[in-house]
């Protein structure tokens, strides 16, 4: 029974680790969106779900209006215009 809990509890820890490093979102203040990415090149990706987002929730199209970089961490809010 031990044993299985260590292969769960393993299993769990690489999935969370796996998910980490993908871009999320962090907060949503109407009519704004930030999502935080710890790749450069996943800016693409946020941009995409940024447009996504301000389509569905308000019609609109989403205007980028600040990214901050601290290290290898990003973050980028766009505004739903």
């Amino acid at each position: 029974m031990i044993r299985v809990w260590k292969i769960v509890g393993i299993a769990s820890l690489m999935a969370l680790a796996a998910c980490a490093g993908r871009p999320h979102q962090t907060d949503s203040t109407a009519p704004t969106v930030t999502y935080s990415y710890s790749d450069d090149d996943d800016y693409d990706q946020v941009a995409e779900r940024a447009a996504n987002y301000c389509n569905e929730q308000y019609a609109k199209d989403a205007v980028l209006v600040d990214r901050a970089a601290d290290n290898s961490d990003y973050e980028a809010t766009f505004a739903c215009k």
